[in-house]
């Protein structure tokens, strides 16, 4: 069966960084990377994949993630932040560019097939949208939708979906897989982001552990 998956970048990363405040305490948080080989390596899952695609916002820049998604095949949509009106930077239609493709394969795919979403995030967009939506749609289409998601940025609204939708959502949860999907980039560390200036050691990321088929 062909697969297609959606990554949404900054909902993954801001998982990641929810998660090193639990684990590794010690980490501040420009130093906690995403490692988007073996992230995309254990979504893939050795599926058949037809679809690639990544979205995510700038500041903070990762040069390293998104050459290594376009090495790996994934369509990258990079967009700007956006300042409000309180002198602060926001995210500006990431999700909505990502909801639009999906429901473009949904509309231009004859046959069911997978869609696996790279989030947790359950929000409607401004303008209305959003990822369990999409899930849903597919769904009513006959299509098979898994999600991977951190436990703690996983909205509730895709555990609904699932209940009306009895075995067509599969939820995976990546907490157990931290150690494999980031790594720590040693360095000097300082203000804001730590009190005080470290010299923090490199962690690297450990091997995938791919289920069975």
């Amino acid at each position: 069966m062909n697969h297609h998956v959606f990554i949404d970048n900054s909902n993954i990363f801001g998982g990641a960084q929810g998660m090193s405040r639990r684990v590794e305490k010690h980490v501040p948080w420009p130093a906690l990377r995403v490692h988007f080989r073996h992230l995309a390596q254990l979504v893939e899952g050795g599926q058949q994949i037809v679809t690639r695609v990544l979205a995510g916002s700038v500041p903070p820049g990762n040069d390293d993630l998104w050459r290594h998604a376009r090495e790996a095949g994934y369509d990258t949509n990079l967009l700007h932040k956006v300042e409000r009106d309180d002198g602060r930077f926001a995210e500006q239609g990431v999700d909505d560019l990502l909801h639009l493709k999906i429901a473009n394969l949904l509309l231009d795919t004859e046959q069911p097939e997978a869609l696996v979403l790279v989030t947790g995030d359950g929000r409607l967009s401004q303008f209305g949208t959003g990822f369990p939506h999409q899930a849903e749609r597919a769904l009513k289409r006959g299509w098979r939708v898994v999600v991977w998601s951190w436990r703690e940025q996983l909205s509730k609204e895709f555990a609904r979906l699932g209940e009306r939708h009895d075995g067509g959502l599969q939820i995976n949860h990546l907490d157990k897989h931290y150690k494999s999907i980031t790594f720590v980039k040693g360095g000097l560390y300082g203000p804001p982001a730590v009190p005080k200036i470290v010299n923090l050691a490199e962690r690297r990321a450990e091997g995938v552990k791919l289920a069975a088929p």
